[in-house]
């Protein structure tokens, strides 16, 4: 075989199994990125809630707390009518990594729901431009806190973005990587063992989030 052909089918396969699961293509592990972007590694600010309606002001390394509820504003985007929340930068920034976490809720029913963010960064006027979706999304299941699904996104010449949903989401669910079994101590002393999981998490027109935006030099920086 060529040796043109056998690159380009090694490539073609280190491509398709980094766009299912990029971590896998790098050194760090699932943990070792949490904590960069989420955890210990990643000293930030205590999180502060934002207001319940109106524009929301991000500031760079400071995480928001933010509801997208019910009596939030509704809009048609290019993935379907959505509730949303707007998002306001101090300054516009070139590339800016925003770090998303979703926190599982309690659905009506029985058991937890997420909501599927979408980004949308507002252009010239009042277009918004094509949505960029926190893909993939982790679930981080541990014991005594609330499940969460951690992202995050490379959005350029931002100022101002909505986040809204996917409507045709809603009502399927998010499923997760099988989750290897863990056996592990915890900070207060407790030592606690799981089964190999595999999570699904019903999507829902609302929910909780947590965002955190920081300056990048460049689009490949930051996530």
């Amino acid at each position: 075989m060529h040796f043109r052909t056998i690159a380009a089918i090694a490539l073609g396969t280190w491509a398709g199994a980094a766009a299912a699961n990029p971590i896998s293509f790098v050194t760090e592990t699932f943990s070792d990125w949490r904590d960069r972007l989420f955890g210990k590694g990643h000293p930030t600010p205590e999180t502060v809630d934002a207001p319940a309606s109106g524009v929301i002001e991000l500031k760079p390394g400071q995480p928001v707390r933010l509801r997208v509820g019910e009596d939030a504003s509704q809009r048609d985007f290019a993935k379907g009518k959505s509730h949303y929340r707007e998002i306001e930068l101090p300054q516009s920034l070139e590339h800016a990594a925003v770090r998303v976490q979703v926190v599982a809720q309690h659905g009506k029913e029985h058991g937890n729901t997420v909501f599927k963010p979408l980004f949308y960064v507002h252009g010239e006027g009042e277009t918004l431009r094509d949505p960029v979706e926190a893909k993939p999304l982790h679930v981080d299941i541990r014991p005594f806190r609330k499940t969460r699904l951690l992202g995050c996104v490379m959005l350029k010449d931002v100022q101002r973005f909505a986040i809204a949903t996917d409507a045709s989401s809603v009502g399927k669910s998010y499923v997760s990587e099988v989750r290897e079994a863990v056996k592990a101590p915890t900070q207060n002393g407790f030592y606690y063992t799981t089964d190999a999981i595999k999570a699904r998490l019903p999507y829902a027109a609302t929910g909780m989030l947590i965002l955190e935006v920081t300056a990048e030099k460049d689009d490949k920086s930051g996530c």
